[in-house]
């Protein structure tokens, strides 16, 4: 067996991890302190998953050295505001603020390009952060967008990409069957704010380093509005929640329409050079130039 195929690196190995760590939490801490903190089978997968693929570098240069660091930072603070009890809005801040620290760090970008990828990166971060914990529905969002920026990293050139991002998407997916279809532990900020920050990071090198179009990659970001569109649709037409088991397949079926419309344009209309032709991209799995 080849451990450093794509499918076990990037897929398999994620999933079962975070799925057996998170169960293993779950039944060593008990029902009460267990179910808070098992939702860190999820920066463990994701940690464990970038060491496989990326590895450790100092110090770092490229945004494939800096990656896992930031992933890092990323778990440190969700483990302190899970500790400290920090209820949404300070958690939103806080990933924000460091939101705002990964921006300047992972590459260059006009300072206008930067204040709006904070911009949206604070709106996705807040529609992670505002779903209750103990249901599936952030989790869905993180999926489906997961797996919607992994393959439009493939159709841009980057098979590195494409590999992180199905690992991300495989990582909260595993931890996610904790929660679905029956909530068995609390999806948390130890283990969502590794997740949004990860895509949020994951997307910016999307934008910078392929040929994507920037509007592809904000139709993706747009995904993480599943969970605001229904209940403004309930609201609407005046319905009752469905249970918490189809209110995830809902949202992530809302989630998955934004990623459509994001493949299409990455398919249809590729960014193009002033020379017309669509400018190559590095693909940073075969031949890494990060």
């Amino acid at each position: 067996m080849d451990f450093h195929h794509p499918l076990f690196q990037s897929l398999a190995l994620p999933l079962v991890l975070a799925f057996v760590v998170t169960g293993a939490l779950r039944a060593l801490l008990g029902p009460g302190t267990g179910a808070r903190w098992a939702a860190l089978g999820v920066p463990v997968a994701v940690l464990v998953t970038v060491s496989w693929v990326l590895g450790w570098r100092m110090p770092p240069n490229g945004f494939g050295e800096k990656l896992p660091w930031a992933l890092l930072a990323a778990v440190i603070l969700g483990i302190v505001l899970e500790a400290v009890r920090a209820d949404r809005r300070a958690t939103w801040l806080a990933a924000g603020l460091l939101w705002a620290v990964l921006l300047v760090a992972l590459g260059q970008q006009p300072w206008m390009a930067r204040v709006g990828s904070w911009l949206v990166g604070m709106a996705v971060i807040g529609a992670v952060v505002h779903e209750v914990h103990t249901r599936a529905d952030a989790a869905a969002m993180l999926v489906v967008a997961s797996l919607g920026l992994a393959v439009t990293a493939m159709m841009s050139g980057s098979a590195l990409l494409f590999e992180l991002c199905l690992g991300l998407a495989a990582a909260v997916g595993g931890a996610a069957l904790w929660v679905w279809p029956v909530p068995r532990i609390s999806l948390g900020t130890s283990g969502l704010l590794v997740a949004v920050l990860g895509w949020l990071s994951l997307a910016q090198g999307t934008a910078l380093l392929t040929h994507v179009r920037p509007g592809a990659v904000l139709l993706l970001a747009a995904a993480f509005s599943a969970c605001t569109l229904l209940r403004i649709w309930r609201h609407r037409l005046h319905r009752g929640e469905r249970s918490a088991w189809a209110e995830a397949l809902a949202v992530a079926a809302v989630a998955a329409l934004w990623v459509v419309a994001a493949l299409a344009i990455a398919h249809w209309a590729p960014l193009r050079t002033n020379g017309g032709a669509a400018k190559p991209a590095d693909d940073a799995y075969y031949a890494p130039k990060w």
